[in-house]
């Protein structure tokens, strides 16, 4: 004789709508080669982008991710896009980049230190069509941005090579 016990069993397509919070669908890209950029205008980081495909338009999306950069000039910042439309940025102000993530350091940060401007984001895209998720950088105060290495890239174990990730969750609503 075999006897089961649960607590609940959730649907393959998520919690009912009113139910809410079940992840439906995780979709994830790992970047592991290196990516660096002189523009001072922000521009796609190369190969860190990902695609999800919501079941439901009243899904949300939890978008993470996480960076390790480093700087030529110790002037930094990244932004998050979904398609064409920035999410996850701060108020206008002025002429200052609107980020999910920047850092202006007065002196230097060190030729190993990589920073780790990183992001957890709940999106509401309201569709079913796919979407893409990705990641801008810009060297905003001049010099070079670096992703996944230090500006010092001497060949020896303390100049580290690391990954980036972004990951996207369908959370159902």
């Amino acid at each position: 004789m075999s006897t089961l016990k649960v607590n609940s069993i959730i649907p393959v397509a998520g919690v009912p709508t009113g139910g809410g919070g079940g992840i439906v669908q995780i979709k994830q890209t790992v970047k592991t080669n290196t990516f660096s950029t002189t523009s001072s205008s922000f521009v796609d980081v190369t190969g860190l982008s990902v695609n999800i495909t919501p079941t439901a338009s009243s899904s949300k999306i939890l978008v993470n991710v996480n960076l390790s950069i480093h700087s030529s000039d110790n002037a930094i910042a990244g932004q998050l896009f979904r398609d064409s439309t920035q999410i996850a940025l701060g108020d206008a102000s002025s002429n200052r980049s609107r980020c999910f993530g920047s850092g202006a350091f007065g002196g230097t940060i060190g030729n190993t230190i990589l920073l780790y401007p990183n992001i957890l984001f709940l999106d509401s895209p309201n569709t079913t069509s796919s979407v893409t998720y990705k990641v801008k950088g810009a060297a905003v105060g001049g010099g070079e941005l670096y992703y996944g290495r230090t500006n010092d890239d001497t060949d020896n174990a303390q100049f580290a090579r690391t990954i980036q990730v972004i990951t996207v969750m369908e959370v159902s609503a």
